[in-house]
């Protein structure tokens, strides 16, 4: 698993149990803060990786030929 399956992974656990613990203490401010790690987490889908392998993977195809 990468470091950034890692890094979504835990940011979405955060947010479930601080979305949990505000929804049971009645508390708006934590549910939506809860809300932002999952916005966080579903945001981080989007960006693109690093270029650095994609070029390494492109090196060694072109070596091969």
């Amino acid at each position: 698993m990468g470091k950034r399956t890692t890094i979504q992974l835990a940011l979405l656990a955060i947010g479930l149990v601080v979305w949990g613990y505000g929804q049971r203490i009645d508390d708006p401010s934590l549910r939506l803060i809860g809300i932002a790690f999952f916005a966080l987490t579903i945001l981080l889908r989007f960006f693109r990786r690093s270029g650095t392998h994609h070029e390494e993977q492109s090196d060694e195809t072109d070596s091969d030929a």
